[in-house]
């Protein structure tokens, strides 16, 4: 509810839209965020001795799930803590089936930065909730938004028809609007991978990541490698200020590693709403039907231009064997540097925003 009086104020008019209207109950997910943001800092310094990744994150699914629960909104839920789904009947069910990971960035040793992703989609069966309500691919999502728990917490939310950000005033206890209609900017010179799996990557990845560090992005800047190593924080990041944000299957995931259902989904739903991509490799994320609740897939996310450059590595022809390719290339950055009123200068060097 915090959420909807920012979302109504930027003329979506979601009351008074015939397919969003129950969606006014899980707007409340930003009420989520706040408590569990709470949480992160009350208890999840990482550094600190009192740190609990294990606990907090148990707490955090606890918290979705008992809210969401008792917003008698939903059918069935995904946690990407939990085996199964779970399924929600009688005088306490919705209509929406919402799938999400409730804390991010719990690595050893954990991130900072941590998050929440999460997704809606709508009941596809009538009566008792099924699998097949779950099942959906991302671009059957009717809302989809992330958290991010850093210097402040900062919510991206969309329900199909641009992105917008919201930051949350404490003050307030409530989410402020700060960033309406964001755009994915066409290019970047950031990239964002965990080189440190490079010796596990195909010959196809190794060979994109060096022409990523050979090649300069379509500005004419040289790309710079940034990786925090949370999905939220690192995504954020790519969608604010363009490049790529990647996650490549490897020896030890073949399949990738990120979850489709409620991670990659959500962000190919949030990245595509801000004019940017989402790919396998090979295929739109979007288009993708899970054939469980936990499938996991290689992504990329990120600027258009550079992730049609580091996908089309995995492509039957790749474009550095095109002998016009690198003129192509230069020629489009001279014009796209001539067109820029991007300067160094203007771009903020400071890890993630």
């Amino acid at each position: 509810r915090q959420c909807l009086d920012s979302v109504e104020n930027m003329d979506l008019h979601v009351g008074d839209r015939c397919e969003c209207k129950p969606i006014r109950g899980l707007i409340g997910t930003g009420f989520y965020c706040v408590q569990v943001g709470a949480m992160v800092r009350r208890m999840g310094l990482p550094f600190a001795e009192s740190n609990n990744p294990e606990e907090l994150n148990k707490l955090a699914n606890e918290t979705w799930i008992t809210c969401l629960l008792f917003s008698r909104t939903c059918c069935m839920l995904v946690s990407e803590d939990l085996e199964e789904p779970v399924a929600i009947e009688d005088e306490m069910q919705g209509q929406y089936a919402v799938v999400f990971d409730a804390l991010t960035g719990l690595a050893d040793p954990p991130c900072e930065d941590r998050g929440a992703i999460f997704g809606i989609f709508r009941q596809l069966t009538r009566g008792p909730p099924r699998m097949d309500d779950v099942i959906q691919p991302g671009k059957q999502l009717i809302a989809a938004g992330y958290a991010l728990y850093g210097a402040a917490t900062t919510l991206m939310f969309s329900i199909g028809d641009g992105l917008h950000g919201f930051t949350l005033d404490p003050s307030l206890n409530e989410f402020i609007l700060t960033h309406e209609n964001i755009k994915v900017p066409y290019t970047g010179h950031q990239y964002s991978v965990n080189e440190g799996r490079t010796v596990l990557y195909d010959e196809r990845t190794r060979e994109m990541l060096q022409a990523l560090k050979s090649q300069p992005s379509l500005d004419g800047k040289k790309r710079q490698l940034r990786y925090v190593g949370s999905l939220v924080a690192d995504v954020h990041r790519t969608i604010m200020y363009g490049g790529v944000y990647m996650y490549p299957q490897n020896k030890n995931n073949p399949m990738g590693q990120v979850k489709l259902l409620y991670e990659a989904a959500p962000i190919a739903f949030l990245v595509a709403n801000g004019g940017g991509q989402a790919l396998t490799g090979l295929d739109p994320i979007l288009e993708l039907v899970p054939t469980s609740i936990h499938d996991r897939v290689p992504v990329f996310f990120g600027s258009e231009d550079d992730t049609n450059f580091c996908t089309g590595f995995y492509r039957a022809s790749k474009p550095i064997d095109d002998p016009m390719f690198t003129l192509r290339r230069t020629a489009s950055i001279i014009e796209y540097s001539k067109n820029s009123i991007l300067d160094d200068d203007d771009v903020e060097e400071d890890g993630i925003l």
